[in-house]
Protein backbone atom coordinates (compact mmCIF):
# COMPACT_ATOMS: atom_id res chain seq x y z
CA UNK A 1 0.00 0.00 0.00
CA UNK A 2 2.62 2.26 0.67
CA UNK A 3 3.90 1.63 -3.28
CA UNK A 4 0.13 2.48 -3.78
CA UNK A 5 -0.01 5.11 -2.42
CA UNK A 6 3.02 7.15 -3.47
CA UNK A 7 1.81 6.05 -7.49
CA UNK A 8 -1.14 8.70 -6.82
CA UNK A 9 0.93 11.47 -5.99
CA UNK A 10 3.28 11.55 -9.13
CA UNK A 11 0.23 12.82 -11.41
CA UNK A 12 2.35 15.50 -13.24
CA UNK A 13 4.57 13.96 -15.18
CA UNK A 14 2.14 13.96 -18.33
CA UNK A 15 1.59 17.58 -18.38
CA UNK A 16 5.08 18.43 -18.58
CA UNK A 17 4.92 16.48 -21.59
CA UNK A 18 2.17 18.07 -22.93
CA UNK A 19 3.60 21.44 -22.23
CA UNK A 20 6.49 21.09 -24.36
CA UNK A 21 4.16 20.22 -27.19
CA UNK A 22 1.97 22.92 -27.09
CA UNK A 23 5.41 25.30 -26.64
CA UNK A 24 6.50 23.78 -29.58
CA UNK A 25 3.48 23.57 -31.42
CA UNK A 26 3.22 27.50 -30.37
CA UNK A 27 6.24 29.05 -31.50
CA UNK A 28 4.93 30.32 -34.76
CA UNK A 29 2.68 32.57 -32.46
CA UNK A 30 5.32 33.92 -30.20
CA UNK A 31 5.31 37.89 -29.52
CA UNK A 32 7.80 40.21 -28.55
CA UNK A 33 10.23 42.80 -29.89
CA UNK A 34 13.72 41.59 -31.10
CA UNK A 35 16.24 40.76 -28.13
CA UNK A 36 13.13 40.90 -26.23
CA UNK A 37 11.82 37.82 -23.92
CA UNK A 38 9.48 35.21 -25.82
CA UNK A 39 6.00 34.80 -24.15
CA UNK A 40 3.92 31.82 -25.18
CA UNK A 41 0.02 32.60 -24.54
CA UNK A 42 -2.28 29.91 -23.61
CA UNK A 43 -5.90 30.55 -22.60
CA UNK A 44 -6.89 31.28 -18.76
CA UNK A 45 -4.51 34.21 -17.85
CA UNK A 46 -4.44 34.52 -14.68
CA UNK A 47 -4.91 37.60 -12.58
CA UNK A 48 -4.06 38.76 -9.08
CA UNK A 49 -1.02 38.67 -6.86
CA UNK A 50 0.40 35.51 -6.97
CA UNK A 51 0.53 34.63 -3.50
CA UNK A 52 2.12 30.92 -3.72
CA UNK A 53 5.43 31.28 -5.92
CA UNK A 54 7.49 28.17 -6.68
CA UNK A 55 10.69 27.04 -8.54
CA UNK A 56 12.39 24.20 -9.53
CA UNK A 57 13.86 21.46 -6.79
CA UNK A 58 18.13 21.22 -6.65
CA UNK A 59 19.12 19.72 -9.41
CA UNK A 60 19.14 15.71 -9.18
CA UNK A 61 16.51 15.96 -6.62
CA UNK A 62 13.80 13.01 -6.85
CA UNK A 63 9.75 13.63 -6.31
CA UNK A 64 9.41 15.31 -2.93
CA UNK A 65 6.49 14.47 -1.14
CA UNK A 66 6.58 15.79 2.24
CA UNK A 67 7.46 18.61 4.11
CA UNK A 68 8.52 19.94 7.42
CA UNK A 69 9.43 23.51 8.91
CA UNK A 70 11.59 24.11 12.39
CA UNK A 71 11.41 27.74 12.39
CA UNK A 72 10.51 30.48 9.31
CA UNK A 73 13.86 30.15 7.72
CA UNK A 74 14.74 26.38 8.01
CA UNK A 75 12.80 23.44 6.64
CA UNK A 76 13.66 20.29 4.62
CA UNK A 77 11.56 18.40 2.03
CA UNK A 78 11.72 14.94 1.69
CA UNK A 79 10.85 12.60 -0.82
CA UNK A 80 11.58 9.59 -3.66
CA UNK A 81 14.13 8.81 -6.27
CA UNK A 82 12.28 9.74 -9.58
CA UNK A 83 11.45 9.08 -11.64
CA UNK A 84 11.35 12.62 -13.41
CA UNK A 85 13.31 14.51 -13.74
CA UNK A 86 15.81 12.79 -11.56
CA UNK A 87 17.40 9.70 -12.38
CA UNK A 88 16.17 6.50 -10.87
CA UNK A 89 19.29 5.95 -8.94
CA UNK A 90 21.56 8.37 -7.39
CA UNK A 91 18.85 10.97 -6.84
CA UNK A 92 19.07 13.21 -3.72
CA UNK A 93 15.69 12.25 -1.36
CA UNK A 94 16.27 15.21 0.91
CA UNK A 95 16.58 19.19 0.21
CA UNK A 96 16.56 22.10 2.42
CA UNK A 97 16.37 25.37 2.62
CA UNK A 98 18.12 27.48 5.69
CA UNK A 99 16.15 31.22 4.31
CA UNK A 100 12.53 30.58 4.43
CA UNK A 101 12.63 29.04 0.92
CA UNK A 102 14.35 31.50 -1.47
CA UNK A 103 16.88 28.57 -1.81
CA UNK A 104 17.05 25.34 -1.73
CA UNK A 105 20.12 22.30 -1.44
CA UNK A 106 20.02 18.69 -1.35
CA UNK A 107 21.29 16.60 1.71
CA UNK A 108 22.65 13.14 1.38
CA UNK A 109 22.14 10.41 3.45
CA UNK A 110 25.52 8.48 5.47
CA UNK A 111 26.03 5.54 3.27
CA UNK A 112 25.59 5.72 -0.07
CA UNK A 113 21.68 4.44 0.01
CA UNK A 114 19.00 5.97 -1.54
CA UNK A 115 15.42 5.06 0.32
CA UNK A 116 11.79 6.17 0.03
CA UNK A 117 11.17 8.64 1.94
CA UNK A 118 7.12 9.42 3.09
CA UNK A 119 7.09 11.65 5.75
CA UNK A 120 9.63 14.28 7.90
CA UNK A 121 9.55 16.22 10.86
CA UNK A 122 11.44 18.99 12.46
CA UNK A 123 11.41 19.97 16.10
CA UNK A 124 14.26 21.92 16.10
CA UNK A 125 16.76 23.96 13.77
CA UNK A 126 19.19 21.52 14.25
CA UNK A 127 17.01 17.84 14.03
CA UNK A 128 14.95 16.11 11.65
CA UNK A 129 13.94 12.82 11.69
CA UNK A 130 12.59 11.23 8.14
CA UNK A 131 10.73 8.32 7.58
CA UNK A 132 10.10 5.72 4.73
CA UNK A 133 11.07 2.23 3.39
CA UNK A 134 14.52 0.78 1.41
CA UNK A 135 12.32 -0.68 -1.21
CA UNK A 136 12.44 -4.17 -1.09
CA UNK A 137 8.81 -4.66 0.43
CA UNK A 138 9.73 -7.38 3.10
CA UNK A 139 9.45 -6.95 7.00
CA UNK A 140 12.40 -4.84 7.99
CA UNK A 141 12.24 -2.17 5.12
CA UNK A 142 11.00 0.24 7.34
CA UNK A 143 13.61 3.43 7.67
CA UNK A 144 14.37 6.24 9.97
CA UNK A 145 17.32 8.52 9.34
CA UNK A 146 18.03 11.25 11.62
CA UNK A 147 20.02 14.44 11.53
CA UNK A 148 21.48 16.25 15.06
CA UNK A 149 23.53 18.94 13.12
CA UNK A 150 21.01 20.61 10.63
CA UNK A 151 21.34 17.78 7.76
CA UNK A 152 25.30 18.21 7.76
CA UNK A 153 25.20 14.47 7.76
CA UNK A 154 22.01 12.16 7.69
CA UNK A 155 22.50 9.12 9.51
CA UNK A 156 20.45 5.55 9.83
CA UNK A 157 18.80 5.18 12.80
CA UNK A 158 16.59 2.29 14.55
CA UNK A 159 13.64 1.34 12.50
CA UNK A 160 10.21 0.35 14.22
CA UNK A 161 10.83 -3.92 14.66
CA UNK A 162 9.54 -5.71 11.55
CA UNK A 163 8.24 -2.38 9.76
CA UNK A 164 7.69 -2.71 5.91
CA UNK A 165 7.53 0.66 5.99
CA UNK A 166 7.61 3.38 8.25
CA UNK A 167 4.46 5.71 6.33
CA UNK A 168 4.66 8.88 8.56
CA UNK A 169 5.84 10.61 11.64
CA UNK A 170 5.81 14.11 14.25
CA UNK A 171 8.08 14.82 16.59
CA UNK A 172 6.72 17.58 19.67
CA UNK A 173 10.69 17.08 20.18
CA UNK A 174 13.85 15.08 20.04
CA UNK A 175 12.48 12.98 22.76
CA UNK A 176 9.10 12.35 22.04
CA UNK A 177 8.07 11.02 18.61
CA UNK A 178 4.79 9.23 17.19
CA UNK A 179 5.47 7.36 13.92
CA UNK A 180 2.54 5.09 11.64
CA UNK A 181 4.04 1.68 11.07
CA UNK A 182 2.89 -0.85 8.32
CA UNK A 183 4.31 -4.19 8.89
CA UNK A 184 2.18 -5.70 6.01
CA UNK A 185 -0.44 -7.26 7.46
CA UNK A 186 -1.62 -4.49 10.18
CA UNK A 187 -0.88 -0.85 10.47
CA UNK A 188 0.40 0.66 14.12
CA UNK A 189 1.81 3.45 16.17
CA UNK A 190 5.17 3.58 17.52
CA UNK A 191 6.99 6.03 19.60
CA UNK A 192 10.81 6.80 20.41
CA UNK A 193 11.65 9.18 23.55
CA UNK A 194 15.64 8.94 22.08
CA UNK A 195 14.76 10.38 18.55
CA UNK A 196 14.71 7.04 17.02
CA UNK A 197 17.83 5.16 18.42
CA UNK A 198 14.58 2.99 20.07
CA UNK A 199 10.85 2.75 19.66
CA UNK A 200 8.07 1.33 21.58
CA UNK A 201 4.72 -0.13 19.70
CA UNK A 202 1.58 1.09 20.64
CA UNK A 203 -1.58 0.55 19.01
CA UNK A 204 -3.21 -0.72 16.04
CA UNK A 205 -5.08 1.33 14.00
CA UNK A 206 -8.17 0.23 13.21
CA UNK A 207 -7.83 -3.10 10.81
CA UNK A 208 -10.26 -1.76 7.88
CA UNK A 209 -7.80 1.79 7.86
CA UNK A 210 -5.47 2.16 5.43
CA UNK A 211 -3.60 5.73 5.67
CA UNK A 212 -2.62 8.20 3.53
CA UNK A 213 0.85 9.00 5.32
CA UNK A 214 -0.09 12.34 7.26
CA UNK A 215 0.26 12.26 10.80
CA UNK A 216 -1.33 15.10 12.60
CA UNK A 217 -0.93 15.19 16.75
CA UNK A 218 -1.73 17.85 18.82
CA UNK A 219 -1.30 19.22 22.21
CA UNK A 220 -2.96 17.05 24.88
CA UNK A 221 -1.89 13.58 23.38
CA UNK A 222 -4.64 13.45 20.67
CA UNK A 223 -3.73 11.73 17.27
CA UNK A 224 -5.29 11.96 13.52
CA UNK A 225 -4.45 10.44 10.74
CA UNK A 226 -6.39 10.36 7.03
CA UNK A 227 -7.03 7.77 4.71
CA UNK A 228 -9.86 5.32 3.73
CA UNK A 229 -11.44 2.08 4.51
CA UNK A 230 -12.12 -0.61 1.38
CA UNK A 231 -15.19 -0.95 0.20
CA UNK A 232 -14.88 -2.54 -3.21
CA UNK A 233 -12.26 -3.31 -5.06
CA UNK A 234 -9.84 -0.90 -6.03
CA UNK A 235 -12.27 1.71 -4.21
CA UNK A 236 -12.43 3.23 -0.76
CA UNK A 237 -14.47 5.16 1.74
CA UNK A 238 -13.04 8.35 2.94
CA UNK A 239 -12.12 7.44 7.07
CA UNK A 240 -10.26 9.16 9.71
CA UNK A 241 -8.36 7.16 12.45
CA UNK A 242 -8.68 9.10 16.11
CA UNK A 243 -6.28 8.69 19.55
CA UNK A 244 -6.78 10.64 22.07
CA UNK A 245 -4.04 9.25 24.14
CA UNK A 246 -0.77 9.71 21.64
CA UNK A 247 -0.97 6.89 19.96
CA UNK A 248 -1.50 4.04 22.63
CA UNK A 249 -5.41 3.49 21.20
CA UNK A 250 -6.87 4.06 18.27
CA UNK A 251 -10.64 4.15 17.01
CA UNK A 252 -12.50 5.17 13.78
CA UNK A 253 -14.14 8.83 14.21
CA UNK A 254 -17.59 9.44 12.56
CA UNK A 255 -17.20 11.08 8.68
CA UNK A 256 -20.25 11.43 6.57
CA UNK A 257 -21.76 8.56 4.43
CA UNK A 258 -20.18 9.20 0.71
CA UNK A 259 -16.98 10.57 1.83
CA UNK A 260 -14.11 10.27 -0.71
CA UNK A 261 -10.85 9.50 0.04
CA UNK A 262 -9.10 11.73 2.80
CA UNK A 263 -5.51 12.44 2.28
CA UNK A 264 -4.49 15.44 5.21
CA UNK A 265 -5.70 16.67 8.80
CA UNK A 266 -5.36 19.67 10.46
CA UNK A 267 -6.45 21.17 13.73
CA UNK A 268 -5.85 25.02 14.15
CA UNK A 269 -7.42 24.52 17.57
CA UNK A 270 -8.09 22.17 20.02
CA UNK A 271 -11.60 21.90 19.62
CA UNK A 272 -11.39 22.44 15.65
CA UNK A 273 -10.19 20.41 13.49
CA UNK A 274 -10.25 19.76 9.19
CA UNK A 275 -9.39 16.35 6.90
CA UNK A 276 -9.76 16.38 3.41
CA UNK A 277 -8.94 14.84 0.17
CA UNK A 278 -11.08 14.27 -2.61
CA UNK A 279 -14.39 13.67 -3.66
CA UNK A 280 -13.15 10.24 -5.91
CA UNK A 281 -13.03 6.65 -4.38
CA UNK A 282 -10.59 5.01 -6.26
CA UNK A 283 -7.58 3.97 -5.08
CA UNK A 284 -5.28 2.00 -7.29
CA UNK A 285 -5.02 5.43 -9.57
CA UNK A 286 -5.29 8.74 -10.00
CA UNK A 287 -8.72 9.76 -10.83
CA UNK A 288 -9.41 13.33 -11.16
CA UNK A 289 -12.22 14.77 -9.21
CA UNK A 290 -13.25 17.77 -7.19
CA UNK A 291 -11.94 18.38 -3.64
CA UNK A 292 -13.28 17.46 -0.14
CA UNK A 293 -13.50 19.28 3.28
CA UNK A 294 -14.70 17.70 6.63
CA UNK A 295 -15.00 19.82 9.70
CA UNK A 296 -15.00 18.35 13.16
CA UNK A 297 -15.63 20.98 16.19
CA UNK A 298 -15.12 18.42 18.71
CA UNK A 299 -11.68 17.32 18.21
CA UNK A 300 -12.03 15.16 15.48
CA UNK A 301 -14.23 12.83 16.83
CA UNK A 302 -17.28 13.45 14.81
CA UNK A 303 -17.25 15.06 11.18
CA UNK A 304 -19.62 17.12 9.06
CA UNK A 305 -18.87 18.12 5.13
CA UNK A 306 -17.73 21.65 4.73
CA UNK A 307 -20.64 23.69 3.22
CA UNK A 308 -18.71 25.72 0.60
CA UNK A 309 -16.63 25.41 -2.37
CA UNK A 310 -13.38 23.75 -1.88
CA UNK A 311 -11.10 25.36 -4.95
CA UNK A 312 -8.01 22.72 -4.69
CA UNK A 313 -9.26 19.68 -6.45
CA UNK A 314 -7.66 16.75 -5.04
CA UNK A 315 -6.27 18.05 -1.63
CA UNK A 316 -3.24 16.78 -0.16
CA UNK A 317 -1.96 18.97 2.38
CA UNK A 318 -3.28 20.92 4.68
CA UNK A 319 -1.78 23.41 7.29
CA UNK A 320 -2.84 25.37 10.08
CA UNK A 321 -0.18 28.10 11.76
CA UNK A 322 -2.95 29.70 13.87
CA UNK A 323 -6.39 29.33 15.05
CA UNK A 324 -7.60 31.43 12.26
CA UNK A 325 -5.21 30.72 9.58
CA UNK A 326 -4.67 27.50 7.49
CA UNK A 327 -3.73 26.68 3.73
CA UNK A 328 -4.12 23.84 1.40
CA UNK A 329 -2.52 22.72 -1.34
CA UNK A 330 -3.39 19.83 -3.61
CA UNK A 331 -4.56 19.99 -7.84
CA UNK A 332 -6.09 21.44 -10.09
CA UNK A 333 -7.36 19.52 -13.18
CA UNK A 334 -7.88 20.65 -16.91
CA UNK A 335 -7.89 20.04 -20.55
CA UNK A 336 -8.61 16.63 -22.04
CA UNK A 337 -7.42 14.29 -21.52
CA UNK A 338 -6.93 16.11 -17.99
CA UNK A 339 -3.74 16.82 -16.37
CA UNK A 340 -2.73 18.48 -12.96
CA UNK A 341 -0.97 21.15 -11.85
CA UNK A 342 -0.32 22.70 -8.37
CA UNK A 343 -3.41 23.99 -6.50
CA UNK A 344 -3.05 26.72 -3.18
CA UNK A 345 -6.15 28.07 -0.90
CA UNK A 346 -6.58 29.94 2.44
CA UNK A 347 -8.78 30.02 5.19
CA UNK A 348 -8.95 33.26 7.14
CA UNK A 349 -11.41 31.55 9.69
CA UNK A 350 -10.59 28.72 11.07
CA UNK A 351 -11.51 26.53 7.58
CA UNK A 352 -15.35 27.38 7.12
CA UNK A 353 -14.53 29.06 3.80
CA UNK A 354 -11.59 28.58 1.81
CA UNK A 355 -10.47 31.37 -1.30
CA UNK A 356 -7.95 30.22 -4.21
CA UNK A 357 -4.36 31.45 -4.22
CA UNK A 358 -3.12 32.79 -7.39
CA UNK A 359 0.21 30.78 -8.18
CA UNK A 360 2.88 30.89 -10.43
CA UNK A 361 5.22 28.17 -11.50
CA UNK A 362 3.48 25.43 -10.15
CA UNK A 363 3.72 22.91 -12.51
CA UNK A 364 3.04 19.88 -10.40
CA UNK A 365 0.66 18.49 -8.10
CA UNK A 366 1.40 20.00 -4.68
CA UNK A 367 1.63 17.14 -2.10
CA UNK A 368 2.43 19.07 1.07
CA UNK A 369 2.45 22.24 2.87
CA UNK A 370 4.06 23.43 6.08
CA UNK A 371 3.44 26.94 7.59
CA UNK A 372 5.96 28.02 10.57
CA UNK A 373 4.54 31.19 10.97
CA UNK A 374 1.39 32.93 9.97
CA UNK A 375 2.96 35.10 7.37
CA UNK A 376 4.10 32.18 5.40
CA UNK A 377 3.94 28.03 4.19
CA UNK A 378 6.32 26.32 2.28
CA UNK A 379 5.10 23.59 -0.10
CA UNK A 380 6.17 20.77 -2.51
CA UNK A 381 4.90 18.54 -4.99
CA UNK A 382 7.38 16.75 -7.41
CA UNK A 383 10.54 18.17 -8.37
CA UNK A 384 8.58 21.54 -7.24
CA UNK A 385 9.32 23.72 -4.13
CA UNK A 386 6.84 26.77 -3.21
CA UNK A 387 6.29 29.55 -1.10
CA UNK A 388 2.92 30.61 0.01
CA UNK A 389 1.97 34.14 1.40
CA UNK A 390 -0.72 33.64 3.98
CA UNK A 391 -3.31 36.49 4.29
CA UNK A 392 -3.89 38.16 7.45
CA UNK A 393 -7.49 37.73 9.08
CA UNK A 394 -7.23 41.73 10.17
CA UNK A 395 -5.68 42.39 6.70
CA UNK A 396 -7.20 40.20 4.23
CA UNK A 397 -5.66 41.08 0.87
CA UNK A 398 -7.65 38.29 -0.80
CA UNK A 399 -7.63 37.69 -4.10
CA UNK A 400 -11.07 38.87 -5.99
CA UNK A 401 -11.69 36.13 -8.07
CA UNK A 402 -12.44 32.51 -7.79
CA UNK A 403 -11.76 29.07 -10.17
CA UNK A 404 -14.56 28.65 -12.32
CA UNK A 405 -12.87 27.20 -15.83
CA UNK A 406 -10.53 24.25 -16.66
CA UNK A 407 -8.06 26.34 -18.76
CA UNK A 408 -4.56 27.56 -17.52
CA UNK A 409 -1.81 30.23 -17.99
CA UNK A 410 1.59 28.67 -18.82
CA UNK A 411 4.15 31.68 -19.08
CA UNK A 412 7.57 31.12 -21.06
CA UNK A 413 10.54 33.13 -21.47
CA UNK A 414 14.03 32.18 -21.99
CA UNK A 415 17.11 34.48 -20.49
CA UNK A 416 20.21 35.04 -22.25
CA UNK A 417 22.69 32.34 -20.84
CA UNK A 418 20.30 30.47 -18.83
CA UNK A 419 17.10 27.96 -19.33
CA UNK A 420 13.79 28.61 -19.84
CA UNK A 421 11.30 29.26 -16.87
CA UNK A 422 7.68 28.52 -16.86
CA UNK A 423 5.01 30.08 -15.35
CA UNK A 424 1.50 28.34 -14.51
CA UNK A 425 -1.72 30.61 -13.40
CA UNK A 426 -4.83 28.85 -12.11
CA UNK A 427 -7.39 30.97 -13.95
CA UNK A 428 -9.83 33.42 -12.40
CA UNK A 429 -12.81 35.40 -13.37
Amino acid sequence: MFQQRRVRRRSGGLFLILVALAVTASSCALSGHPGSPKVARVLGQATGTKLAVGQPAPSGTGDLGAVSCATVRRCWAVGIAGPNPAPATGAAVIAATTNGGTTWKAQEVVGGSTPQLSGVSCPTATHCMAVGSNGASLPGSGVVITTGDAGSTWNAVASPQNALAVLSVTCAGPNNCTAVVSDGTSTWAAHSADFGQSWQQEGNLPSTFQPENDLTCVAGGRCLDAGYTPTTNSHGAGAVALSADGGATWALASVPTGTGVLQSTACPSTSVCLAAGTTGTTISDVVPAKGELLRSTDGGHTWVQSTGTVPVEDVYGMACPSADQCAMVGAFWFGLPEVAVGSVAQSIDAGSTFRSSPTSYTPLTLTAVACPSTSGCIAVGGHTVAKITLLHPKHPLAPTTTTTTTSVVRTTTSVAGGPPTTTTGVPTT
